[in-house]
């Protein structure tokens, strides 16, 4: 909830800097319990959790964000709606010191992510990450 209600993609977030997104913050933040990390394994773009998606179909159901079709395209960016501002404001109040230190980390990789273009960003991750490219229809640049 509160990696997609920061500030920082108007549009939305599509599920690839969703997936990376969450993705690159287990891996670098380190006092985070494994317990509230996904689990990822290699996909088609590089890793991946289903868990996402269930988090995402909830989310929607609970009308705290919204899916919005790309025209053209068989996936939808996701937004927050305004109680999901609501909701990610409430989250960040009741954080404690701690648990605002990993908050920033997940604000600064969703602003890297949502900068990145979709090319540089599974380059990005292939390159730190190689073990969750194995199975990407992704080509790399040369």
């Amino acid at each position: 909830m509160l990696f997609i209600s920061f500030e920082g993609a108007p549009r939305g977030l599509d599920p690839v800097r969703l997936q990376k997104g969450m993705f690159l913050f287990g891996e670098e933040v380190a006092d985070v319990p494994d317990t509230q990390k996904y689990s990822f394994r290699p996909y088609n773009y590089g890793p991946m959790s289903s868990a996402i998606y269930a988090d995402l179909d909830r989310l929607v159901a609970d009308g705290l964000i919204e899916s919005v079709p790309v025209e053209g395209q068989s996936w939808s960016r996701f937004r927050p709606t305004e109680r999901g501002v609501q909701r990610g404001m409430q989250l960040l109040e009741a954080a404690t010191a701690d648990q605002r230190r990993g908050v920033q980390h997940l604000y600064e990789t969703k602003r890297s992510v949502a900068r990145m273009s979709f090319d540089a960003l599974l380059e990005d991750v292939y390159e730190r990450y190689p073990q969750y490219a194995t199975k990407s229809v992704f080509k790399r640049r040369a």
